[in-house]
């Protein structure tokens, strides 16, 4: 991870230029065998540890902050401006968990400040050949990557997304891609393009968000969180069919709740609500206290004439939400009349009269002009996906020696669970999970461990960690759903049920959890 770069020369108009350093390097040394840091995943840490991304830290604070991103190095250095025209960079670069320097050595750098990219490229050259003396890659060629950018535009985008003033950050990230396009750059300027629809999409900006998001290709970093943003900013302006294009496009890629709910939300909108409801259903059954995704199930459902499983979840939505939500109490009110608890009905049709106001009337009187009432996340986590694209680059990067190695473990871990040795079992699953916690199988072994020694929590805890690896683990659903149902939590065992039945309608376990909850016994 890198840290900006401290000006030494005081002189705040170079200010820029310490940041420049973490924005460069995140993208060079992110190399095979080197996974770095982005400065938005390292903001992250500054917010978890209550620090903001200005603050002058100590080295220690510095450390603790790489430690709260979980990088084992971090880059450190300073910057001084002799004149208007030559720089002096001193890099550091420290173990984070003995807090002491790699080899004792620091990286001297000085030259005219209109060569800093290319001293940015030389310095991620030697931090990697510090770390790798076989590099197979030139210095050359990094220093060619550090320059890709033409300078002017890699000036104007540095301060554009420092710059706390809006009107300025918008004016820097405009020039940017301009600066970029006179200097006929290569393809596009993807970052200051992602920035710029990022600004729009903060100023709640919907058309031009959705408009900037969508010259992103495939290729371009930010790729997927574009289409996350782009999404929201094309439903926003009621294009639901790009909205679900973007959605579609995510699903496998980005597997995080926020997608299943967005995407859920807008097939409801147009109407294909086998899809809706299995991607709704797997929202909130991995996150059951959220009350949009509870709120969208139901409405879905709802729409789908439900009524009975829509009035469960609109109540829990409520509760979980607020009992003020007008649109909740209106689709509890229609649930309820249809399936009959009438007093309640009733109560549900006076706090959604009272609510929606004039929308009531427009609702009774023109049922067909209701708009699309799902709702959509418009921001996702940051955490679950950094861990995600860390989890995937670390299993991409592993050697097949290694992943033989791995699978023998496991394989271990289950002939001693088979001994019915569950402590040594365990013990060999965590050592595995430390390792590669991306393995769903591990996880799954382990939650069926925990349940078998009556840790209801830890197992709970584990099968869904399972069912985040691999979504189709019907094993991990078929438990929670027993687990679940024989706590008396209906909605959330029934979720997991019809999970675990798309997905297999031919289990046997899953068959028998859907009858055996269908019948209530």
């Amino acid at each position: 991870m890198t840290m900006p770069f401290e000006n030494e020369s005081k002189r705040a108009e170079y200010n820029w230029i310490g940041e420049s350093f973490a924005i460069t390097l995140a993208t060079l040394l992110d190399t095979p065998g080197m996974i770095a840091i982005s400065p938005d995943e390292r903001n992250l840490a500054y917010e978890r540890l209550g620090l903001r991304a200005s603050d002058l830290l100590t080295r220690a604070a510095m450390i603790r902050i790489a430690e709260a991103a979980q990088a084992n190095l971090a880059v450190m250095g300073t910057f001084d401006i002799g004149d208007k025209t030559t720089i002096a960079i001193k890099a550091r670069l420290v173990e984070t968990r003995e807090g002491r320097l790699v080899a004792n050595k620091v990286f001297n750098l000085s030259g005219p400040l209109a060569k800093l990219q290319e001293m940015q490229g030389q310095l991620a050259w030697s931090i990697l050949y510090e770390r790798n003396p076989g590099l197979t890659y030139s210095k050359d060629q990094l220093v060619r990557r550090a320059t890709s950018i033409p300078p002017r535009a890699y000036e104007s985008f540095a301060k554009g997304i420092q710059t706390p003033d809006h009107k300025l950050r918008e004016n820097f990230l405009r020039r940017s891609i301009q600066e970029y396009d006179a200097a006929r750059g290569a393809g596009h300027f993807a970052d200051a393009i992602y920035q710029l629809g990022l600004f729009y999409y903060g100023q709640k900006n919907y058309a031009e968000a959705a408009k900037t998001f969508a010259q992103l290709t495939e290729n371009d970093p930010h790729y997927l969180e574009s289409l996350f943003y782009g999404g929201v900013a094309f439903a926003q302006t009621n294009d639901y069919k790009s909205a679900i294009a973007a959605y579609e496009k995510l699903l496998k890629p980005m597997p995080l709740f926020e997608v299943w709910n967005n995407a859920g939300s807008m097939m409801a909108a147009l109407g294909n609500q086998d899809e809706a409801l299995r991607l709704l259903r797997q929202a909130v059954a991995n996150s059951p206290s959220d009350p949009i995704y509870r709120f969208n199930y139901g409405y879905a459902l709802w729409r789908y004439g439900k009524f009975d499983e829509a009035a469960e979840h609109l109540r829990v939505a409520l509760s979980a939400g607020s009992s003020n939500d007008g649109e909740a109490q209106y689709l509890l009110a229609k649930s309820l009349k249809a399936t009959g608890p009438h007093d309640e009905a009733q109560q549900a049709d006076d706090e959604a009269r009272r609510l929606l106001d004039n929308r009531y009337a427009k609702w009774e009187i023109a049922p067909e002009q209701m708009p699309i009432l799902a709702r959509m996340k418009t921001d996702f986590s940051r955490a679950a996906y950094y861990k995600l694209e860390r989890q995937q680059q670390r299993t991409a990067a592993l050697p097949s020696t290694q992943l033989i190695l791995q699978q023998q473990v496991f394989d271990r871990a289950r002939r001693l669970a088979s001994e019915g040795k569950d402590v040594e079992a365990l013990a060999e699953l965590q050592r595995l999970l430390d390792a590669n916690g991306s393995m769903s199988e591990a996880h799954l072994l382990k939650a069926q461990l925990h349940q078998r020694r009556n840790e209801t929590d830890q197992a709970i805890s584990s099968y869904l960690l399972a069912i985040d690896r691999n979504p189709r683990l019907v094993a991990a659903h078929v438990a929670l759903g027993q687990i679940y149902f024989a706590r008396g939590d209906r909605a959330r065992a029934i979720a997991h049920s019809k999970q675990a039945i798309e997905i297999d309608p031919r289990d046997r376990e899953a068959v028998a959890l859907w009858s055996q909850i269908g019948t209530g016994r």
